[in-house]
């Protein structure tokens, strides 16, 4: 019976040992976003001019036009938005950057032509992966329905974020938040990299 209580103990110990070495993470990941939680996407215009209309199709009106290296977000506050089709076209709905209103919002919304169903594919606008700095900024720990929970600061400009997700990525409820990780910087007191939302507004997709 001793023997069997002895051998028993070390088994439990080891067991415990395994189960608490499988659960700890070994290396710098993330310590406040998750990758099942619902967002958009952030795109990077590759168009030399990129067509907003206010419907998804070139017969509708065009209420703004932006450029290459512009950045625009899915508006698809339910994540199941899929491409919907228009003329020759497979078509987003976006925000835009509007200079007048100074952030991403409803106002500045409209459809962007995606990709080309006549002819050779061309791509007008494509996913992103990193993101720098344009201007101050700083990382927060809420998104909804604005950024709180300020959690770090960046004084300095092109200073590079990455993606926390494959490809860059927003929150449904506020296109402004931006999903980002700084392996650049120092760790959290788990260890791991810090990571945030961080206003797109201030940022450049790459």
């Amino acid at each position: 019976m001793l023997k069997c209580t002895s051998v028993c103990g070390k088994l439990f110990i080891l067991f415990i040992f395994a189960f608490v070495s499988f659960y700890i993470p070994t290396g710098k990941a993330d310590a406040r976003l998750t990758s099942y939680t619902s967002k958009v996407s952030v795109w990077d215009v590759k168009a030399s001019g990129l067509n907003i209309r206010s419907g998804p199709g070139s017969v509708y009106p065009v209420i703004a036009q932006v450029s290459n290296g512009t950045d625009i977000v899915n508006n698809c506050p339910s994540t199941n938005c899929g491409l919907t089709s228009g003329g020759d076209f497979e078509w987003n709905r976006v925000y835009y950057p509007d200079g007048n209103i100074g952030y991403y919002a409803n106002a500045a919304s409209g459809w962007a032509a995606y990709y080309n169903t006549v002819g050779p594919t061309v791509f007008n606008y494509r996913d992103a992966h990193v993101a720098k700095t344009s201007r101050a900024t700083s990382m927060y720990t809420s998104d909804c329905s604005n950024l709180s929970g300020m959690i770090r600061h960046f004084p300095e400009q092109n200073y590079y974020l990455q993606s926390f997700d494959p490809e860059l990525k927003a929150s449904p409820c506020n296109p402004n938040a931006w999903r980002l990780q700084d392996p650049q910087g120092d760790s959290d007191a788990q260890g791991y990299f810090y990571s945030g939302f961080v206003n797109g507004w201030n940022l450049k997709a790459e």
